[in-house]
């Protein structure tokens, strides 16, 4: 190895982050975050990263922790590029034309970035030429077919556009858990025969705001009910909130009066959940919140009976891994890789089974000590993977790469 070439290999690593979401994104920012939190925290003598951003606003929030922040300006030019290659254009071609005529591509160029991060499975990740990582949240298009909101035909075509290609040219896959690895290998592998060297499970974490929260006075009770179990959740279809409502009227019939707060804005299955409230005459039990700051979503968590989720959605999901931080007992649903998320720090039940559900709900509202010791339990499991376990990891993934 000559000295020249000795001296590359121990110089600086350039790496991009592509931050196309806005701050008002929900999860979807809030994982770019944790990314850009985990970036800012490399070995400066042996990485550089710099932050391509779509909105001003993460300008501060880069700066913020010592990054430099270029803004990624977007033009008419890539729309048609897009559109092409929705008409079949080769994605190859796509590529060629994207290097030459897309202000980006100068961008990473010129930046001389070496990898760049596309923590959303943005499809302009497989538009570039230059190595890229993709974090890919979900397969659910592939597993959960009965819902529209996840796999109607429009819906379905772009996702398998998009995760088709981010398999054949993405250097490095991120998913959310071993069952994620499998699943992007099943879909996917046949397409990218070394798929399976490719695809590295980095787990979810709580988001920063949960973080900042620890060892701080808790926030005031929200005045609400004297007691609740809490489900955070957008009102889609595939988020069960039917089922839960059903095994709260069971309960009721049982003598036993469950209070539940719901927090997310109304999506395709709100209009649902309304009615059924109304018939199974549950007024008096169930709030609706719809969207919630930050600060209000870590009081609903401090002072809940319990974090209750039965979402079909996987493989896994954040809301448990707040309640974990936030002390909050869990119990949600036995798919996918929720159990590998979880481990003994949860109860579990089949999110199609309303008696199951009610049965766990049930024991949540009543026994305090397995409450206290579902608590312990998501405490030591919130330990054991965090940030500073999430940016290890993702060290260790770009010294790999």
């Amino acid at each position: 190895m000559s000295e020249q070439t000795g001296q590359k290999r121990l110089g600086k690593k350039r790496i991009g982050i592509y931050l196309e979401r806005h701050p008002d994104s929900g999860g979807a920012y809030q994982y770019c975050l944790a990314m850009l939190k985990s970036l800012a925290a490399l070995p400066k003598e042996r990485y550089e990263v710099v932050a391509f951003i779509m909105y001003e606003e993460w300008r501060p929030i880069a700066e913020g922790f010592g990054l430099r922040a270029i803004y990624a300006q977007k033009n008419k030019l890539e729309k048609v590029i897009y559109h092409l290659a929705e008409l079949s254009l080769p994605v190859e071609a796509c590529r060629k034309l994207c290097r030459f005529l897309h202000p980006f591509a100068r961008a990473l160029r010129r930046e001389r970035i070496e990898a760049c991060i596309y923590p959303c499975a943005d499809k302009i990740s497989f538009m570039m030429d230059t190595p890229a990582i993709v974090s890919v949240f979900d397969l659910m298009h592939r597993y959960l077919t009965e819902f529209p909101e996840i796999s109607a035909p429009e819906i379905y075509k772009s996702r398998e556009r998009s995760y088709t290609n981010i398999a054949r040219y993405a250097r490095m896959v991120f998913v959310d858990s071993d069952v994620g690895r499998q699943q992007m290998i099943e879909c996917y592998g046949g397409q990218a025969a070394d798929l399976s060297g490719r695809v590295y499970p980095l787990p979810f974490i709580a988001p920063d705001y949960v973080y900042e929260s620890i060892g701080k006075p808790m926030y005031p009770k929200p005045d609400i009910f004297e007691n609740y179990i809490f489900y955070p959740a957008q009102f889609w279809k595939h988020k069960n909130h039917g089922r839960l409502l059903e095994a709260i009227a069971r309960l009721k019939k049982e003598g036993v009066c469950v209070n539940l707060v719901c927090s997310g804005t109304g999506k395709n299955g709100y209009e649902n959940a309304c009615r059924q409230i109304r018939e199974l005459h549950l007024e008096d039990q169930v709030k609706i919140l719809g969207y919630v700051s930050n600060k209000e979503m870590v009081a609903l968590y401090q002072h809940a009976r319990a974090l209750v989720m039965p979402t079909f959605g996987g493989p896994t999901n954040i809301p448990q891994l707040e309640a974990f931080v936030l002390g909050c007992p869990v119990a949600t649903s036995r798919i996918f890789g929720i159990p590998e998320q979880v481990g003994d720090a949860a109860l579990l039940f089949d999110p199609a089974d309303v008696d199951e559900i009610a049965d766990c709900v049930k024991r949540l509202w009543q026994d305090d000590a397995l409450c206290d010791s579902l608590i312990r339990a998501g405490h030591e499991r919130a330990a054991r993977w965090g940030e500073q376990q999430f940016a290890r990891r993702l060290y260790e993934y770009l010294e790999e790469l």
